[in-house]
């Protein structure tokens, strides 16, 4: 962000802030803090809720004395406050700072606790966000669950809750592998929008909303509910306990709320148009997501002769980035290439990689050791516990200052002396539990230590330190789905090498919360043209067969289908997401029924429209495209069919066309306006 000058702020108390049609104000009145949204763009406005809610030392403060306030301007537009107040002892000071966007309606807010008193203080509650909405129940809640190997295979389902008075809050868990320890969990995004009175009217009002994304990485929840006349979201921080010692600092994580009208669609695009430009890092080239490659396929049994030839296939196919799964290493820990299977080390690699045009990374757990590793020999006080968490490694503590400071440093010299330009970063649970007494952390505040002070500070570190690294999430194979893991990774797996079908339930899902390129496909089946066509919509495409042993024809079938990714990617990147029809459950990984998703570009002058028959339900079914121009005429090109017909738009919308599939078929339909 680039800032002018701060100025200071009149009238101790009592704030405004505007841009962009959104306005926010501020008060501090009865100890409390508190703000409300609304404006001149459409969505829902926020009425007074409270911000920054905290336990101290087992009460919440009372804020009586305003320090300072600062408003200050930021680029494209938008304006910032920053408002300092201290509690009514002198031991507390609070810094809230509150962001609003010139160019997309929303509004983002953190803030820091500082213990200005003499003793330590325990921060034993934080509430990321409250939020009493202003509009009358019933409203309705949207979220999207993120992936689970332990539970039922509806990956990435969706959910529409409505709040109304007398019905118990509803709880969304949100964070670092969550679902292993509570049930199902969700990404950290919902949307709420209100239905409007005249409903059924023709034509239909279109509804009005807000959306929130919470930056948080490591464990949390929302509880949501309705009171007569007024519904509440609020969102706490799990097992909380840090120590705050005098004169030291407590982030509070920064949340975001944007508003929108219409359906789910517009809520998921509206979202994603602001963290392209406010929240995710820029994407790497203009080329980006990549066609990828992944050795996972050949298992851990990897050797230099082997991934060159690997290489070699990879430049067939058209591939762009070419990645190390586990197994390079010495051994989980000992982040340096096993000189049993690459004597040279990946140098060798990564210059065939380049010599091709291509990228080279390597897959690394990060917070996972082998208790036989040199530094878990020389610091066994950093291992969480010694057991088998991950592949004969147990867990190590990033929230442990030296811990955090070594893997630092030790990913740095990794990629200068392997010239690496990617890293996969997975393991089991990146936010670790940790009681040790012997760490720099309190031993019951590891969910927070682990995320804020741990794993957050390591990615940031190391992309701070080598620009051009460009990093992955792909914790346990799709969790920590929350918008702190955007601001810190360039993309995320959604659902890990798993069935075809599932592939297809994971991109359907999150692209609600996250842009196209926030879900990366692990392929793992054979390809033929139903499989490839399953993963090529969406962010990387990862291939991890063993390519060197593909017959002609599974080389011929997916280089044709990486040429119609990579044209699929100029649309999809920046397109907004329409969803025609979900995956429904599993039937043995294969699915069942139709199931469409659809990318317009934001002129609406070109769209694609994806199309899948799994097995079982009719040979045949109509489909109705949105989002387009109602006036305009498009031309539309059936790939497989090799037909061509022309509709308006508001044909396309009312009538739409009909597709014909065998099971495990596909088509894909490009809609062009004339």
């Amino acid at each position: 962000m680039q800032h002018t000058t701060p100025a200071p702020v009149a009238q101790p108390g009592a704030w405004s802030i505007t841009a962009g049609g959104t306005t926010v104000t501020i008060l501090l009145a009865d100890g409390c803090l508190a703000w409300a949204i609304g404006g001149t763009q459409a969505g829902l406005d926020i009425g007074p809720s409270s911000l920054a809610t905290l336990t101290v030392n087992g009460q919440s403060p009372s804020w009586h004395r305003p320090h300072e306030a600062l408003e200050s301007a930021m680029a494209g537009g938008g304006r910032m406050l920053t408002i300092v107040v201290d509690d009514s002892t002198g031991t507390l000071r609070l810094t809230q700072h509150i962001q609003v966007f010139g160019d997309h309606p929303f509004v983002r807010a953190w803030g820091t606790l500082e213990n200005t008193g003499a003793a330590p203080a325990l921060v034993g509650g934080c509430a990321i966000l409250a939020l009493a909405p202003v509009p009358a129940p019933p409203l309705y809640l949207f979220h999207v669950e993120q992936f689970s190997w332990a539970y039922r295979r509806d990956f990435f389902s969706q959910h529409e809750v409505w709040l109304t008075p007398g019905r118990a809050p509803h709880e969304i868990r949100m964070g670092a592998y969550p679902s292993h320890y509570w049930g199902p969990t969700s990404c950290a995004w919902f949307a709420l929008r209100a239905a409007p009175p005249d409903w059924g009217a023709d034509p239909p009002k279109r509804a009005r909303g807000i959306v929130c994304g919470i930056e948080f990485n490591g464990k949390s929840r929302v509880r949501a509910w309705a009171t007569p006349g007024q519904a509440h979201v609020v969102s706490q921080i799990d097992d909380l306990a840090h120590l705050l010692a005098p004169g030291a600092v407590f982030e509070i994580p920064a949340h975001f709320i944007g508003r929108f009208e219409g359906d789910w669609d517009e809520a998921g695009y509206v979202t994603q148009r602001f963290a392209e430009t406010h929240v995710y890092p820029p994407a790497p080239d203009e080329r980006y997501p990549w066609a990828q490659y992944n050795s996972w396929g050949y298992g851990q049994a990897i050797d230099e002769a082997q991934q060159l030839a690997a290489i070699d296939r990879c430049a067939e196919l058209g591939i762009e980035l070419a990645v190390m799964d586990l197994g390079w290493a010495r051994m989980i820990g000992d982040w340096r290439p096993d000189p049993a299977k690459f004597p040279r080390g990946l140098r060798p690699l990564a210059e065939r990689a380049r010599s091709h045009g291509m990228r080279f990374g390597v897959h690394i757990a990060l917070a996972q050791c082998n208790p036989e590793a040199p530094i878990a020999r020389q610091h066994p006080e950093w291992l969480i516990h010694t057991g088998d968490d991950y592949y004969g490694a147990g867990p190590i503590c990033l929230g442990h200052a030296p811990c955090r400071t070594w893997l630092i440093e030790q990913l740095v010299r990794l990629v200068d002396e392997e010239g690496i330009d990617y890293i996969i970063q997975d393991g089991e649970d990146m936010v670790k539990h940790c009681e040790r007494t012997d760490h720099t952390h309190a031993p019951g505040d590891s969910n927070y230590a682990n995320s804020q002070y741990g794993l957050d500070l390591v990615i940031d570190s190391v992309r701070r330190a080598r620009p051009h690294l460009v990093v992955e999430n792909c914790e346990d194979g799709g969790c920590m789905l929350t918008y702190k893991m955007a601001r810190l990774y360039h993309t995320t797996i959604t659902v890990d090498n798993i069935a075809t079908y599932a592939t297809r339930q994971g991109i359907y899902g999150a692209s609600y919360p996250f842009s196209p390129r926030y879900s990366v496909r692990y392929m793992q089946d054979d390809p033929t043209r139903y499989t490839l066509r399953s993963a090529i919509f969406g962010g990387p495409l990862i291939l991890m067969q063993r390519i060197t042993e593909w017959d002609t024809m599974q080389v011929a079938e997916t280089r044709q289908a990486i040429a119609q990714y990579k044209e699929l990617r100029r649309l999809v990147r920046n397109a907004k997401v329409i969803h025609l029809k979900p995956p429904l459950h599993n039937v043995d990984g294969i699915g069942w029924g139709w199931d469409a998703i659809q990318a317009v570009a934001p002129d609406r002058s070109r769209s694609v429209v994806m199309i899948y028959r799994a097995i079982g339900d009719s040979a045949e079914r109509t489909f109705r495209p949105r989002g387009l121009l109602a006036d305009a005429t498009y031309t539309v090109r059936f790939v497989d069919a090799g037909t061509t017909v022309q509709y308006s738009g508001a044909q396309l919308e009312s009538e739409g066309f009909s597709v014909a599939l065998d099971e495990s078929g596909s088509e894909i339909v490009w809609i062009e306006q004339v």
